[in-house]
């Protein structure tokens, strides 16, 4: 379940259409970079760009009121900074699959909200 309260403010400082189009942009944006840290899982790579990644996405996806993602992002930037690469694969695995569906949850609530609502 998104933050409603979160969302609403973006509606209120943005405006309904500019907050939707806005949460279109995070939703794609957010879903990128949840392939990376995939790939990172799938191949290895480079903990210093998996870092970013989380960091961003912890970022983005508590402003868009995915807060579940966004816990879960910043645990896989601490295991991160923690260089430990067991609780990073672990870490990565729960934020593949909490991320997705809070970043949906919030696209969809966003997306059912009409003019009259805001």
């Amino acid at each position: 379940m998104p933050n409603i309260e979160a969302l609403k403010q973006l509606i209120e400082d943005m405006g309904l259409e500019s907050a939707q189009k806005l949460i279109c942009m995070f939703h794609e944006d957010a879903l990128k970079r949840t392939q990376i840290i995939q790939d990172y899982v799938d191949n290895g790579g480079d903990i210093k760009t998996l870092l970013i990644q989380a960091h961003t996405l912890k970022g983005m996806c508590r402003t868009y009121g995915a807060m579940k993602a966004g816990d879960a992002a910043m645990d896989l930037q601490n295991a991160c900074d923690d260089n430990d690469e067991v609780l990073i694969r672990k870490t990565a695995l729960i934020a593949l699959d909490v991320i997705p569906a809070d970043v949906k949850a919030s696209f969809h609530f966003m997306r059912t909200l009409d003019v009259k609502d805001s």
